[in-house]
C-alpha cells in the first residue's frame, strides 16, 4: 500500500468541503481515509507544527496539504513557510508550493497567468503601491476593473470608471499606521536625500474590463470529473458573479454551457498540471476568458448541489448522473495525479 503524508492546521483541520460538520470543520478524515484506502493508499495525518526538517527526511514522499483563510492570513503565512520548505528539501508536494503561493493571493494569481502561459486574451496589471500605480496611469483605459489581492466571493472587487475613483480605492484599501507614518516622515527630516515610504502599500490588480456579461461560469476539474455552475450576475451586485448564493446558481445540466467552454477548462487544467482547480470563465459570445483560478483549498459547494458531473469520453463531455461526497471526489483526483505522474517518471527513465 502506497503511503501519503496529510498535513492539518492547528485545529485538526483538513481541505475544504461545503456543509461541513462541524462547521468550518473541512473535510471528513475518516472518509477520507476509507476512500484513500479503497485506491490502496494509506494517509498519515500530521499537524503543520510536527514538521521537522533537522530529524526526519521527507524527500521523495507524497505530501497533501491544507491552506486557510485566517483573519489577515497570518497562519496562511506559516503554512507557506512549511510547504515551501518541505519542498526545497525534496518533498512532492500536491499541488506544488507556486499554488499555494497563488491561494487567496491575486497578486501572483495574475504573475502565474502569464509565467504559465495560461491566457493571453485579458490583460491585467498588478502594483504594490499608491506610487507603483502613479507611474503608470497614463497607460490605464477605463472602465477597469479593481480587485484587491485578498478577499473570496467577490470583496474587494468593483468597477472603476475615472482616475479620480482609481486613487480613492486605493487609499479606500490601506489601513495607515499613523504612528510608524509620522516616524519615517521624521527620517525624510532628518536625513537629506531620503525617499520617504509610499502611504499606501497594499498590492492590488488592475484587470481589463469586459463589458455587456451576463453570468460567469464556475468549473471544478478533479482529475476526469468535471463540475460546472452558472452564475449570474444579480441585481445589485455590480459586475460580481461571485458570493450570490449558491441557491442562485444553476449546476450541472441546468448550466447552460456554451460550445468550447469544457475544452477550454481542460486546457488550463492540463498546463498547470495539478490534481484539481477552480476556474472561473466568462464567454462573450467570440472568446472565453480566464477570470481567476485556484489550485486548492478552494469553495467546493458545486459538488454536492450537483446531480453528477461531466467526464471527457472520445465523442465529447458526457455527463454522469452520480452525487459523490467530496472526500471521494478529491482523493481520486490525487490518486489520478499520482499515477500519471508514476507513468511519466518511468517513461522518462525509459527512454534515457
Amino acid at each position: 500500500m502506497k503511503s501519503i503524508i496529510a498535513l492539518m492546521d492547528y485545529k485538526a483541520k483538513f481541505g475544504s468541503k461545503h456543509f461541513d460538520t462541524p462547521y468550518r470543520s473541512g473535510m471528513d478524515k475518516d472518509k477520507l481515509t476509507h476512500y484513500f484506502n479503497e485506491l490502496d493508499f494509506r494517509v498519515e495525518y500530521m499537524y503543520l507544527n510536527e514538521i521537522n526538517l533537522s530529524k526526519d527526511s521527507y524527500s521523495g514522499k507524497d505530501v497533501i496539504y491544507t491552506s486557510s483563510e485566517d483573519i489577515g492570513y497570518k497562519y496562511k503565512s506559516y503554512i507557506e513557510d512549511i510547504i515551501f520548505a518541505l519542498e526545497l528539501s525534496g518533498a512532492n508536494i500536491i499541488p506544488a508550493y507556486k499554488h499555494l503561493r497563488a491561494n487567496n493571493n491575486k497578486v501572483f494569481m495574475e504573475l502565474m497567468r502569464e509565467f504559465e502561459g495560461l491566457t493571453n486574451n485579458i490583460s491585467a496589471q498588478v502594483f504594490g503601491s499608491m506610487k507603483d500605480l502613479l507611474m503608470h496611469l497614463d497607460k490605464i483605459t477605463y472602465p477597469i476593473v479593481f480587485k484587491t489581492s485578498e478577499g473570496a466571493s467577490g470583496t474587494g472587487v468593483s468597477l472603476i470608471n475615472t482616475e479620480k475613483e482609481l486613487i480613492a480605492k486605493v487609499k479606500q484599501i490601506n489601513q495607515r499606521d499613523y504612528n510608524k507614518d509620522l516616524r519615517d516622515y521624521g527620517r525624510s527630516l532628518k536625513h537629506k536625500g531620503y525617499i520617504r515610504e509610499s502611504l499606501y502599500r497594499q498590492k492590488f490588480i488592475l484587470q481589463e474590463f469586459i463589458p455587456d456579461l451576463q453570468n460567469d461560469w464556475k468549473i471544478y476539474i478533479f482529475g476526469e470529473k468535471l463540475y460546472v455552475f452558472k452564475r449570474p450576475l444579480l441585481k445589485g451586485r455590480g459586475i460580481k458573479a461571485s458570493g450570490g448564493g449558491y441557491d442562485n446558481y444553476f449546476y450541472g445540466l441546468e448550466a447552460e454551457v456554451p460550445d468550447g467552454l469544457f475544452d477550454f477548462a481542460q486546457e488550463i487544467y492540463t498546463k498547470m498540471n495539478v490534481p484539481h482547480i477552480s476556474i472561473d470563465i466568462v464567454f462573450d459570445g467570440r472568446e472565453f476568458y480566464l477570470i481567476e483560478f485556484q489550485s486548492l483549498y478552494f469553495g467546493t459547494a458545486g459538488i454536492p448541489y450537483s446531480e453528477g458531473y461531466f467526464t471527457l469520453k472520445n465523442k465529447g463531455w458526457d455527463f454522469v448522473n452520480n452525487k459523490l461526497e467530496v472526500e471521494k471526489v478529491y482523493a481520486d483526483s490525487i490518486a489520478q495525479y499520482l499515477e500519471k505522474k508514476h507513468i511519466k517518471k518511468t517513461e522518462h527513465i525509459y527512454h534515457s
